[in-house]
Protein backbone atom coordinates (compact mmCIF):
# COMPACT_ATOMS: atom_id res chain seq x y z
CA UNK A 1 0.00 0.00 0.00
CA UNK A 2 2.84 2.23 1.02
CA UNK A 3 4.50 1.74 -2.14
CA UNK A 4 1.37 2.35 -4.12
CA UNK A 5 0.79 5.69 -2.73
CA UNK A 6 4.86 6.67 -3.56
CA UNK A 7 4.35 5.87 -6.95
CA UNK A 8 1.10 7.99 -7.05
CA UNK A 9 3.28 11.22 -5.67
CA UNK A 10 5.47 10.17 -8.25
CA UNK A 11 3.18 11.35 -10.21
CA UNK A 12 3.31 15.31 -9.19
CA UNK A 13 5.47 16.00 -12.32
CA UNK A 14 2.50 14.64 -15.00
CA UNK A 15 -0.44 17.38 -14.88
CA UNK A 16 -3.05 16.10 -12.80
CA UNK A 17 -6.08 17.20 -14.82
CA UNK A 18 -4.45 14.95 -17.81
CA UNK A 19 -4.89 12.01 -15.35
CA UNK A 20 -8.54 13.01 -14.76
CA UNK A 21 -9.09 13.22 -17.86
CA UNK A 22 -7.66 9.61 -18.98
CA UNK A 23 -9.00 8.31 -15.99
CA UNK A 24 -12.22 9.41 -16.89
CA UNK A 25 -12.13 8.05 -20.27
CA UNK A 26 -11.01 4.78 -19.55
CA UNK A 27 -13.89 4.29 -16.67
CA UNK A 28 -17.00 4.86 -19.71
CA UNK A 29 -14.04 2.38 -22.07
CA UNK A 30 -14.82 -0.36 -19.56
CA UNK A 31 -18.11 0.23 -19.07
CA UNK A 32 -19.09 -0.01 -22.54
CA UNK A 33 -17.00 -2.94 -23.24
CA UNK A 34 -19.30 -4.71 -20.22
CA UNK A 35 -22.39 -3.26 -21.72
CA UNK A 36 -22.16 -4.36 -25.31
CA UNK A 37 -20.60 -7.72 -25.00
CA UNK A 38 -23.91 -9.82 -24.55
CA UNK A 39 -25.18 -7.51 -27.74
CA UNK A 40 -22.67 -10.19 -29.82
CA UNK A 41 -22.44 -13.05 -27.62
CA UNK A 42 -26.18 -13.75 -28.15
CA UNK A 43 -26.06 -13.98 -31.55
CA UNK A 44 -24.09 -17.01 -30.73
CA UNK A 45 -25.49 -18.17 -27.52
CA UNK A 46 -29.89 -18.17 -29.45
CA UNK A 47 -27.90 -19.04 -33.36
CA UNK A 48 -28.27 -22.42 -35.16
CA UNK A 49 -26.60 -24.94 -33.79
CA UNK A 50 -25.52 -26.23 -36.76
CA UNK A 51 -24.79 -22.58 -38.46
CA UNK A 52 -21.01 -22.81 -40.02
CA UNK A 53 -21.23 -19.12 -41.08
CA UNK A 54 -20.38 -17.91 -37.31
CA UNK A 55 -17.36 -19.40 -37.55
CA UNK A 56 -17.93 -21.20 -33.92
CA UNK A 57 -19.64 -24.59 -32.51
CA UNK A 58 -21.22 -23.95 -29.51
CA UNK A 59 -22.09 -27.10 -26.86
CA UNK A 60 -25.47 -27.90 -25.74
CA UNK A 61 -25.07 -26.10 -22.60
CA UNK A 62 -23.86 -22.92 -24.30
CA UNK A 63 -27.10 -22.75 -26.59
CA UNK A 64 -30.40 -21.58 -25.74
CA UNK A 65 -33.59 -21.03 -27.14
CA UNK A 66 -34.59 -17.74 -26.61
CA UNK A 67 -37.41 -16.46 -29.40
CA UNK A 68 -36.70 -12.98 -30.80
CA UNK A 69 -39.48 -11.33 -28.63
CA UNK A 70 -37.30 -12.93 -25.45
CA UNK A 71 -34.17 -11.34 -26.68
CA UNK A 72 -35.92 -7.95 -26.82
CA UNK A 73 -36.27 -7.84 -23.32
CA UNK A 74 -33.11 -9.38 -22.35
CA UNK A 75 -31.03 -7.03 -24.53
CA UNK A 76 -33.60 -4.24 -23.13
CA UNK A 77 -33.25 -4.94 -19.39
CA UNK A 78 -30.36 -3.31 -18.71
CA UNK A 79 -31.85 0.12 -19.48
CA UNK A 80 -34.39 -0.25 -16.98
CA UNK A 81 -32.06 -0.26 -14.11
CA UNK A 82 -30.04 2.35 -16.03
CA UNK A 83 -32.44 5.03 -16.52
CA UNK A 84 -33.40 4.71 -13.28
CA UNK A 85 -30.36 5.14 -11.37
CA UNK A 86 -29.51 8.24 -13.68
CA UNK A 87 -32.03 10.32 -11.23
CA UNK A 88 -31.52 8.43 -8.48
CA UNK A 89 -27.49 9.53 -8.50
CA UNK A 90 -27.35 12.38 -10.29
CA UNK A 91 -28.45 13.87 -6.78
CA UNK A 92 -25.17 13.27 -5.44
CA UNK A 93 -22.99 13.12 -8.38
CA UNK A 94 -21.49 16.72 -7.86
CA UNK A 95 -20.76 16.10 -3.97
CA UNK A 96 -19.67 11.94 -4.33
CA UNK A 97 -18.16 11.88 -7.74
CA UNK A 98 -14.70 9.78 -7.24
CA UNK A 99 -16.72 6.64 -4.88
CA UNK A 100 -19.47 7.16 -7.04
CA UNK A 101 -17.71 6.81 -10.13
CA UNK A 102 -15.60 3.80 -8.33
CA UNK A 103 -18.43 2.01 -7.33
CA UNK A 104 -20.18 2.23 -10.53
CA UNK A 105 -18.08 0.72 -12.70
CA UNK A 106 -16.42 -2.03 -9.74
CA UNK A 107 -20.15 -2.87 -9.36
CA UNK A 108 -20.79 -3.42 -13.63
CA UNK A 109 -17.56 -5.21 -13.14
CA UNK A 110 -18.56 -7.92 -10.65
CA UNK A 111 -21.99 -8.64 -12.61
CA UNK A 112 -20.23 -9.16 -15.74
CA UNK A 113 -18.19 -11.94 -14.26
CA UNK A 114 -21.12 -13.52 -12.55
CA UNK A 115 -23.10 -12.80 -15.70
CA UNK A 116 -22.65 -17.07 -17.02
CA UNK A 117 -22.79 -18.32 -13.36
CA UNK A 118 -25.87 -16.75 -13.45
CA UNK A 119 -27.05 -17.94 -16.75
CA UNK A 120 -26.57 -21.69 -15.70
CA UNK A 121 -28.59 -21.07 -12.45
CA UNK A 122 -31.55 -19.00 -13.75
CA UNK A 123 -31.23 -19.05 -17.62
CA UNK A 124 -33.26 -15.91 -19.13
CA UNK A 125 -34.77 -14.38 -16.37
CA UNK A 126 -31.87 -14.74 -13.56
CA UNK A 127 -29.64 -12.93 -16.62
CA UNK A 128 -32.40 -10.26 -17.19
CA UNK A 129 -32.23 -9.75 -13.08
CA UNK A 130 -28.20 -9.18 -13.53
CA UNK A 131 -28.57 -6.76 -16.44
CA UNK A 132 -30.97 -4.44 -14.64
CA UNK A 133 -28.48 -4.86 -11.98
CA UNK A 134 -25.88 -3.67 -14.27
CA UNK A 135 -27.71 -0.89 -15.47
CA UNK A 136 -28.30 0.41 -11.79
CA UNK A 137 -24.95 -0.17 -11.34
CA UNK A 138 -23.37 2.15 -14.53
CA UNK A 139 -26.37 4.82 -14.49
CA UNK A 140 -24.09 6.88 -12.29
CA UNK A 141 -21.49 7.35 -14.85
CA UNK A 142 -22.13 10.45 -17.03
CA UNK A 143 -23.92 11.95 -14.10
CA UNK A 144 -20.53 11.93 -12.47
CA UNK A 145 -18.10 12.01 -14.77
CA UNK A 146 -20.58 15.26 -15.95
CA UNK A 147 -19.74 16.72 -12.65
CA UNK A 148 -15.59 16.20 -12.85
CA UNK A 149 -15.39 17.89 -16.13
CA UNK A 150 -17.26 20.70 -14.43
CA UNK A 151 -14.88 20.51 -11.77
CA UNK A 152 -11.27 20.19 -13.45
CA UNK A 153 -11.76 21.93 -16.96
CA UNK A 154 -12.31 25.22 -17.95
CA UNK A 155 -15.08 26.22 -19.99
CA UNK A 156 -13.14 27.50 -23.17
CA UNK A 157 -11.33 24.35 -23.18
CA UNK A 158 -14.69 21.51 -22.22
CA UNK A 159 -15.67 21.13 -26.61
CA UNK A 160 -12.19 18.91 -26.77
CA UNK A 161 -11.50 17.85 -23.36
CA UNK A 162 -15.44 16.77 -22.74
CA UNK A 163 -15.96 14.99 -26.08
CA UNK A 164 -12.37 12.98 -25.26
CA UNK A 165 -13.85 12.05 -22.12
CA UNK A 166 -17.39 11.34 -23.47
CA UNK A 167 -15.67 9.64 -26.09
CA UNK A 168 -14.59 6.92 -24.37
CA UNK A 169 -18.07 4.73 -25.43
CA UNK A 170 -16.74 4.49 -28.69
CA UNK A 171 -13.38 3.07 -28.34
CA UNK A 172 -14.77 1.01 -25.62
CA UNK A 173 -17.53 0.30 -28.34
CA UNK A 174 -15.11 -0.46 -30.66
CA UNK A 175 -12.81 -2.59 -28.69
CA UNK A 176 -15.27 -4.77 -26.71
CA UNK A 177 -17.67 -5.48 -29.92
CA UNK A 178 -14.16 -6.44 -32.16
CA UNK A 179 -12.51 -8.01 -29.16
CA UNK A 180 -15.69 -9.84 -28.06
CA UNK A 181 -16.42 -11.43 -31.69
CA UNK A 182 -12.33 -13.25 -31.47
CA UNK A 183 -12.70 -14.15 -27.85
CA UNK A 184 -15.82 -15.75 -28.61
CA UNK A 185 -14.35 -17.60 -31.83
CA UNK A 186 -10.77 -18.35 -30.61
CA UNK A 187 -12.46 -20.17 -26.90
CA UNK A 188 -15.40 -21.42 -29.10
CA UNK A 189 -17.67 -20.14 -26.16
CA UNK A 190 -19.23 -16.91 -24.89
CA UNK A 191 -18.06 -16.76 -21.58
CA UNK A 192 -14.95 -16.30 -21.36
CA UNK A 193 -15.64 -12.37 -22.88
CA UNK A 194 -17.28 -11.82 -19.86
CA UNK A 195 -14.68 -12.72 -17.35
CA UNK A 196 -12.27 -10.74 -19.42
CA UNK A 197 -13.61 -7.12 -19.79
CA UNK A 198 -14.81 -7.38 -16.12
CA UNK A 199 -11.61 -8.06 -15.03
CA UNK A 200 -10.27 -5.44 -17.21
CA UNK A 201 -12.90 -3.22 -15.25
CA UNK A 202 -11.56 -4.16 -11.80
CA UNK A 203 -7.80 -3.29 -12.60
CA UNK A 204 -9.15 0.38 -13.23
CA UNK A 205 -11.33 0.97 -10.27
CA UNK A 206 -7.86 -0.38 -8.26
CA UNK A 207 -5.89 2.66 -10.18
CA UNK A 208 -9.11 4.76 -9.41
CA UNK A 209 -8.60 4.23 -5.95
CA UNK A 210 -5.33 6.40 -5.41
CA UNK A 211 -5.07 8.46 -8.53
CA UNK A 212 -8.74 9.41 -8.89
CA UNK A 213 -9.75 12.83 -6.85
CA UNK A 214 -12.79 15.11 -7.37
CA UNK A 215 -11.67 18.66 -8.16
CA UNK A 216 -8.32 20.21 -8.16
CA UNK A 217 -9.01 21.32 -4.55
CA UNK A 218 -8.84 18.07 -3.27
CA UNK A 219 -6.27 16.42 -4.78
CA UNK A 220 -3.33 16.15 -2.15
CA UNK A 221 -0.54 15.72 -4.77
CA UNK A 222 -1.41 18.31 -7.08
CA UNK A 223 1.43 20.95 -7.69
CA UNK A 224 0.75 24.66 -6.20
CA UNK A 225 0.97 26.26 -9.75
CA UNK A 226 -1.57 23.87 -11.55
CA UNK A 227 -3.78 24.31 -8.60
CA UNK A 228 -4.00 27.48 -8.69
CA UNK A 229 -3.40 28.13 -12.57
CA UNK A 230 -7.20 25.39 -12.42
CA UNK A 231 -8.90 27.26 -9.40
CA UNK A 232 -8.68 30.46 -11.89
CA UNK A 233 -9.61 29.24 -15.15
CA UNK A 234 -12.69 27.51 -13.16
CA UNK A 235 -13.70 30.81 -12.04
CA UNK A 236 -14.74 31.95 -15.41
CA UNK A 237 -17.45 29.79 -15.21
CA UNK A 238 -18.53 30.50 -11.73
CA UNK A 239 -18.37 26.89 -10.92
CA UNK A 240 -19.22 26.88 -6.69
CA UNK A 241 -17.23 24.67 -4.39
CA UNK A 242 -20.05 25.23 -2.28
CA UNK A 243 -23.37 23.02 -2.08
CA UNK A 244 -26.04 24.58 -2.42
CA UNK A 245 -29.94 23.60 -2.88
CA UNK A 246 -31.00 22.35 -6.00
CA UNK A 247 -33.04 24.72 -8.07
CA UNK A 248 -35.86 22.19 -9.52
CA UNK A 249 -38.27 24.46 -10.66
CA UNK A 250 -35.45 26.58 -12.99
CA UNK A 251 -34.73 23.28 -14.20
CA UNK A 252 -37.81 21.38 -14.77
CA UNK A 253 -39.34 25.05 -16.36
CA UNK A 254 -36.37 25.43 -18.99
CA UNK A 255 -37.09 25.17 -22.52
CA UNK A 256 -32.98 24.79 -23.28
CA UNK A 257 -32.98 21.88 -20.86
CA UNK A 258 -36.10 20.43 -22.72
CA UNK A 259 -34.61 21.10 -25.71
CA UNK A 260 -31.45 18.97 -24.90
CA UNK A 261 -33.32 16.14 -23.69
CA UNK A 262 -34.65 16.03 -27.49
CA UNK A 263 -31.55 15.80 -28.99
CA UNK A 264 -30.16 13.55 -25.96
CA UNK A 265 -33.63 11.16 -27.44
CA UNK A 266 -33.29 11.40 -30.96
CA UNK A 267 -29.28 10.54 -30.41
CA UNK A 268 -29.97 7.73 -27.96
CA UNK A 269 -32.70 6.00 -30.27
CA UNK A 270 -30.02 5.75 -32.95
CA UNK A 271 -27.19 4.72 -31.16
CA UNK A 272 -29.03 2.19 -28.95
CA UNK A 273 -31.03 0.84 -31.93
CA UNK A 274 -27.15 0.37 -33.87
CA UNK A 275 -25.49 -0.98 -30.75
CA UNK A 276 -28.00 -3.61 -29.41
CA UNK A 277 -29.62 -4.73 -32.26
CA UNK A 278 -27.16 -4.49 -35.52
CA UNK A 279 -24.91 -7.07 -34.49
CA UNK A 280 -28.32 -9.60 -34.97
CA UNK A 281 -28.71 -7.86 -38.24
CA UNK A 282 -25.59 -8.85 -39.77
CA UNK A 283 -25.32 -12.41 -38.08
CA UNK A 284 -29.01 -13.17 -39.32
CA UNK A 285 -29.78 -11.08 -42.32
CA UNK A 286 -26.06 -10.74 -44.14
CA UNK A 287 -24.29 -14.10 -42.04
CA UNK A 288 -21.30 -12.69 -41.04
CA UNK A 289 -19.57 -14.83 -38.78
CA UNK A 290 -18.76 -13.48 -35.49
CA UNK A 291 -15.57 -12.28 -35.75
CA UNK A 292 -16.62 -10.44 -38.75
CA UNK A 293 -19.68 -9.14 -37.37
CA UNK A 294 -17.86 -7.69 -34.42
CA UNK A 295 -15.37 -5.77 -36.96
CA UNK A 296 -17.55 -4.57 -39.33
CA UNK A 297 -20.27 -3.52 -36.38
CA UNK A 298 -17.91 -1.64 -34.43
CA UNK A 299 -15.06 -0.62 -36.25
CA UNK A 300 -17.12 2.28 -37.14
CA UNK A 301 -17.24 3.59 -33.87
CA UNK A 302 -13.82 4.31 -34.26
CA UNK A 303 -14.22 6.57 -36.91
CA UNK A 304 -16.81 8.21 -34.63
CA UNK A 305 -13.90 8.58 -31.95
CA UNK A 306 -12.31 10.68 -34.17
CA UNK A 307 -14.69 12.94 -35.87
CA UNK A 308 -15.45 13.65 -32.78
CA UNK A 309 -12.46 14.50 -31.17
CA UNK A 310 -12.12 16.78 -34.34
CA UNK A 311 -15.23 18.04 -33.71
CA UNK A 312 -14.57 18.98 -30.12
CA UNK A 313 -11.29 21.12 -30.76
CA UNK A 314 -12.63 22.70 -33.92
CA UNK A 315 -16.03 24.02 -31.65
CA UNK A 316 -13.60 25.25 -29.19
CA UNK A 317 -12.23 26.99 -31.93
CA UNK A 318 -15.08 28.34 -33.35
CA UNK A 319 -16.12 30.11 -29.77
CA UNK A 320 -11.95 30.97 -29.07
CA UNK A 321 -12.48 32.75 -32.42
CA UNK A 322 -15.62 34.50 -32.29
CA UNK A 323 -16.94 32.73 -35.28
CA UNK A 324 -19.98 31.36 -33.79
CA UNK A 325 -21.28 32.23 -30.09
CA UNK A 326 -20.96 29.33 -27.72
CA UNK A 327 -24.52 28.87 -27.69
CA UNK A 328 -24.84 28.09 -31.92
CA UNK A 329 -21.28 26.41 -31.68
CA UNK A 330 -23.80 23.85 -29.68
CA UNK A 331 -26.39 24.09 -31.72
CA UNK A 332 -24.08 24.16 -35.25
CA UNK A 333 -22.84 20.04 -34.04
CA UNK A 334 -25.97 18.98 -32.43
CA UNK A 335 -27.73 19.71 -36.18
CA UNK A 336 -24.61 17.83 -37.75
CA UNK A 337 -24.69 15.27 -35.72
CA UNK A 338 -28.24 14.95 -36.01
CA UNK A 339 -29.29 14.86 -39.59
CA UNK A 340 -26.62 13.17 -41.13
CA UNK A 341 -26.89 10.02 -39.26
CA UNK A 342 -30.76 10.40 -39.78
CA UNK A 343 -29.72 10.38 -43.71
CA UNK A 344 -27.40 7.34 -43.43
CA UNK A 345 -29.23 5.19 -41.33
CA UNK A 346 -32.60 5.55 -43.36
CA UNK A 347 -30.55 4.87 -46.09
CA UNK A 348 -29.37 1.79 -45.14
CA UNK A 349 -33.01 0.69 -44.27
CA UNK A 350 -33.56 0.87 -47.84
CA UNK A 351 -30.51 -1.50 -49.59
CA UNK A 352 -32.32 -4.67 -48.73
CA UNK A 353 -29.27 -7.39 -48.55
CA UNK A 354 -26.41 -5.63 -50.30
CA UNK A 355 -23.51 -6.18 -47.89
CA UNK A 356 -20.83 -3.43 -48.73
CA UNK A 357 -23.94 -0.61 -49.05
CA UNK A 358 -25.32 -1.59 -45.99
CA UNK A 359 -21.78 -1.51 -43.98
CA UNK A 360 -20.61 1.64 -45.85
CA UNK A 361 -23.86 3.44 -44.75
CA UNK A 362 -24.06 2.48 -40.82
CA UNK A 363 -20.27 3.20 -41.03
CA UNK A 364 -21.40 6.92 -42.07
CA UNK A 365 -24.16 6.82 -39.84
CA UNK A 366 -21.93 5.71 -36.67
CA UNK A 367 -19.26 8.35 -37.70
CA UNK A 368 -21.76 11.44 -37.96
CA UNK A 369 -22.80 10.64 -34.97
CA UNK A 370 -19.78 12.11 -33.32
CA UNK A 371 -20.87 15.53 -33.74
CA UNK A 372 -23.39 14.79 -30.79
CA UNK A 373 -20.33 14.97 -28.56
CA UNK A 374 -19.22 18.75 -28.60
CA UNK A 375 -22.70 19.63 -29.22
CA UNK A 376 -25.22 18.18 -26.83
CA UNK A 377 -22.72 15.99 -24.34
CA UNK A 378 -20.77 18.75 -23.16
CA UNK A 379 -23.62 21.44 -22.98
CA UNK A 380 -24.93 20.80 -19.31
CA UNK A 381 -21.82 22.38 -17.93
CA UNK A 382 -22.47 25.44 -19.98
CA UNK A 383 -26.24 25.41 -18.92
CA UNK A 384 -25.17 25.34 -14.94
CA UNK A 385 -21.85 24.21 -14.12
CA UNK A 386 -23.01 23.63 -10.24
CA UNK A 387 -25.58 21.24 -11.29
CA UNK A 388 -23.91 19.77 -14.05
CA UNK A 389 -24.48 15.99 -12.75
CA UNK A 390 -28.09 16.93 -12.08
CA UNK A 391 -28.82 18.07 -15.30
CA UNK A 392 -26.66 15.26 -17.02
CA UNK A 393 -28.94 12.95 -14.48
CA UNK A 394 -32.21 14.43 -16.21
CA UNK A 395 -30.77 14.25 -19.49
CA UNK A 396 -29.10 10.51 -20.21
CA UNK A 397 -31.69 9.33 -17.53
CA UNK A 398 -34.74 10.24 -20.36
CA UNK A 399 -32.75 9.39 -22.69
CA UNK A 400 -32.00 6.28 -21.91
CA UNK A 401 -35.64 4.99 -22.27
CA UNK A 402 -34.70 4.33 -25.74
CA UNK A 403 -32.62 1.77 -24.50
CA UNK A 404 -35.82 0.19 -23.32
CA UNK A 405 -37.99 0.60 -26.16
CA UNK A 406 -35.61 -0.23 -28.99
CA UNK A 407 -34.53 -3.37 -28.58
CA UNK A 408 -37.74 -4.18 -27.62
CA UNK A 409 -39.46 -2.90 -30.58
CA UNK A 410 -37.23 -4.70 -33.10
CA UNK A 411 -38.04 -8.24 -31.42
CA UNK A 412 -41.87 -7.88 -31.93
CA UNK A 413 -41.32 -6.17 -35.28
CA UNK A 414 -38.99 -8.97 -36.46
CA UNK A 415 -39.77 -11.75 -34.56
CA UNK A 416 -38.84 -14.37 -37.57
CA UNK A 417 -34.95 -12.20 -37.69
CA UNK A 418 -35.99 -11.65 -41.63
CA UNK A 419 -36.33 -8.37 -43.24
CA UNK A 420 -39.79 -6.65 -43.60
CA UNK A 421 -42.31 -6.63 -46.50
CA UNK A 422 -41.90 -3.36 -49.16
CA UNK A 423 -45.25 -2.56 -47.25
CA UNK A 424 -43.93 -2.94 -43.88
CA UNK A 425 -40.63 -1.42 -44.78
CA UNK A 426 -42.25 2.02 -45.62
CA UNK A 427 -44.34 1.75 -42.41
CA UNK A 428 -41.44 1.66 -40.36
CA UNK A 429 -38.39 3.06 -41.71
CA UNK A 430 -36.22 4.21 -38.99
CA UNK A 431 -35.87 8.05 -38.34
CA UNK A 432 -33.51 9.98 -35.73
CA UNK A 433 -34.38 12.71 -33.47
CA UNK A 434 -34.18 16.53 -34.32
CA UNK A 435 -31.74 19.01 -33.63
CA UNK A 436 -31.53 20.23 -29.88
CA UNK A 437 -31.78 24.21 -29.91
CA UNK A 438 -30.03 25.00 -26.80
CA UNK A 439 -29.45 28.19 -25.78
CA UNK A 440 -26.28 28.21 -23.00
CA UNK A 441 -27.63 31.62 -21.30
CA UNK A 442 -31.14 30.94 -20.06
CA UNK A 443 -30.01 28.82 -17.39
CA UNK A 444 -28.05 31.54 -16.42
CA UNK A 445 -30.05 32.08 -13.13
CA UNK A 446 -29.20 28.54 -11.75
CA UNK A 447 -25.52 29.34 -11.75
CA UNK A 448 -24.71 30.31 -7.85
CA UNK A 449 -22.41 33.47 -7.68
CA UNK A 450 -19.50 32.67 -5.68
CA UNK A 451 -17.93 34.33 -2.75
CA UNK A 452 -18.00 38.18 -2.69
CA UNK A 453 -20.10 38.05 -5.57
Amino acid sequence: MELIKACMAGLCFCPKKYILVMMAFFAIFNQYTMRICLHLAITVMTGDRNDTVSGVTISDEDHFDWDEHEQGIILSAFYWGYTLSHFVSALVADRYSKHLLGLSVLITAVLTILTPLAIDIGGSWLLIVVRVLEGIGEGATFPVLSALVAHWIPASQRGFYGSFVFSGCQIGALVGGIGTGYFIEAHNTWRTTFYIWGTLAIVWYVFWLFIGYESPETHPYISEEERSELVAQLAESRKSVHMHPIPWRAIVTSCPLWGLIAGQVGHDWGTYLIITDLPKYMKSILHISVSDNGLVTYTPFFSMWLFSILGGWLCDMQIKKQCLSRTNARKFWTTLGSLLPAFFMMAASYTGADKVLVVTYFALCVTFLGGFYPGVKVNTNDLSPNFAGVLMGMVNGIGAITGIVTPYLAGILTPNASRMSSSEHARFAPSHGVAATVDAVSLSRMHVPGPGR
